[in-house]
């Protein structure tokens, strides 16, 4: 019999969820409901970039929906203990066909707000 998932695990699981959503948000929506999932000098890297802060993020967000129009990524596990959580995740286009699986690592800060996230894809 599977287990329970703990109220943490679900915790973490709808952040990610949360958080995955804003990748194809409007800038505004996105720019609020980034406020409160990731800290102000919030830190991103993946194989193609190196920023931080949040401001800089949103836009790197928006340059994202520019450039893969549609596209949206969907959540499908999440793993956390002591502030650390990974998440696995597929990109989805407007098609409906998946165009990559990927995992993020991210690093939470005291407040329970992502501080850090390293994309592999």
């Amino acid at each position: 019999m599977k287990s329970k998932p703990s109220l943490e695990t679900s915790m973490l699981e709808e952040s990610w969820r949360r958080y995955s959503r804003t990748w194809s948000m409007p800038a505004p929506e996105r720019d609020t409901e980034l406020r409160e999932l990731v800290a102000d000098e919030v830190t991103y890297t993946d194989p193609t970039t190196a920023i931080s802060g949040r401001e800089t993020f949103s836009g790197h967000m928006a340059n994202f929906q520019q450039s893969m129009p549609g596209c949206f990524f969907e959540i499908l596990s999440v793993n956390g203990h002591h502030g650390q959580t990974l998440a696995s995740w597929r990109l989805v286009g407007g098609d409906g066909a998946e165009r990559m699986r990927g995992t993020s690592y991210a690093r939470l800060a005291d407040d329970g707000r992502f501080a850090a996230f390293t994309g592999f894809f």
